[in-house]
């Protein structure tokens, strides 16, 4: 009897313990792999659910925001500086990991803050013509100190209304091409431009080879009858300004905006959305516009920016949009002047 019972102990013993190691692998909880995430622009790494309820339900994955990190069935992006959460979730049950993306480290390569009296023919040409800029403008850009000196500090591109080479308007256009210039990076330019409708200044890039092929980056236009607007566009092949069908913003503020310096940024950056260029356009800081490079615009021969830009700025009159609303010629009496502090180019690290 005493073996029997000595048995049966046995037996109770050895299933109580069995009933609680079944109890223990029951998890009520969802945990995953990683609870942060280091990563830099463009890097991917992958979060794995490590441990999950016993469901049929999938996991689904949010990323709060997507703008800097996203997130696809746990494969994670970095797409800008900044931090995200990503969270993985399974009916009521969620786990979480902080993605920290460090803002990209730029350096400045280059440089030109239009010190001294004479323009610098390292960096700059200063183009003679009066061909209209392609555009019908009415001036005649010269190399004359009347339309392009070095003032206080700035560079100075003054239109003038005059009678010269059978143009009535004279004005001043300076090119970096051959001399310097870039591929991604930071673009940067502090200017003023001008009041007055019919003027049409502008800061922008140009590929080498024929337009609209080798591409256009306008950083900023500005035509004075819409006084509150700063504007940028991309040109291509199929996309530009002769058919209608360039890509463009504008950002609109509040006081107009030839009354005061600002800070025009281009942020050309390499493979920074799943391994596609983005070009991102700010006033002051602000974004106005992102333009992003897609397998079709590569394609159709219609994202040529991955390829050495130069710079140019200039002061056009009248044209077919500068002009659209007439040439109010009694602007001519101030000074009608493009003032530009600066232009600065920074590179990644």
């Amino acid at each position: 009897m005493k073996h029997i019972l000595t048995v049966l102990v046995l037996l109770l013993t050895l299933i109580t313990s069995a009933c609680s190691e079944d109890k223990a692998v029951v998890t009520y909880e969802l945990i995953l792999d990683k609870s942060t995430l280091n990563l830099t622009i463009g890097e991917k790494s992958i979060i794995n659910v490590v441990e999950a309820p016993a469901t049929n339900e999938p996991v689904v994955w949010t990323s709060d925001n997507e703008t800097v990190a996203s997130v696809f069935y746990g494969n994670v992006t970095a797409l800008a500086g900044g931090t995200a959460i990503i969270t993985a979730t399974v009916g009521d049950y969620s786990a979480q990991c902080e993605v920290v993306v460090p803002e990209p480290e730029y350096q400045l390569v280059w440089e030109d803050n239009f010190d001294g009296t004479t323009l610098n023919d390292d960096n700059w040409t200063i183009e003679v013509n009066g061909n209209g800029g392609g555009n019908q403008e009415l001036q005649y850009y010269t190399d004359r100190p009347e339309n392009v000196r070095l003032e206080d500090g700035c560079l100075v591109l003054e239109a003038r209304k005059e009678p010269y080479s059978g143009k009535q308007y004279t004005s001043g256009r300076i090119i970096s091409k051959n001399k310097q210039d870039f591929t991604y990076g930071k673009m940067e330019a502090r200017l003023k431009v001008p009041h007055g409708k019919g003027t049409w200044p502008a800061f922008w890039m140009l590929g080498y080879g024929s337009w609209p092929r080798c591409g256009e980056i306008d950083i900023m236009e500005h035509v004075g009858y819409d006084p509150k607007t700063f504007h940028c566009a991309l040109h291509t092949q199929n996309k530009n300004g002769m058919n209608g069908q360039n890509v463009h913003g504008e950002q609109t503020l509040d006081n107009d905006v030839a009354d005061e310096f600002h800070v025009l940024t281009m942020e050309w950056v390499q493979n920074e959305f799943m391994g596609y260029d983005r070009i991102h356009i700010y006033v002051d800081g602000v974004e106005t516009k992102t333009f992003g490079e897609t397998t079709q615009l590569q394609d159709s021969g219609d994202w040529p920016f991955n390829d050495r830009f130069y710079f140019i700025l200039n002061l056009a009159i009248g044209g077919n949009w500068g002009g659209a609303q007439g040439v109010d010629d009694s602007m001519f009496n101030e000074p009608v002047l493009f003032k530009v502090d600066y232009v600065k180019v920074y590179q990644l690290k």
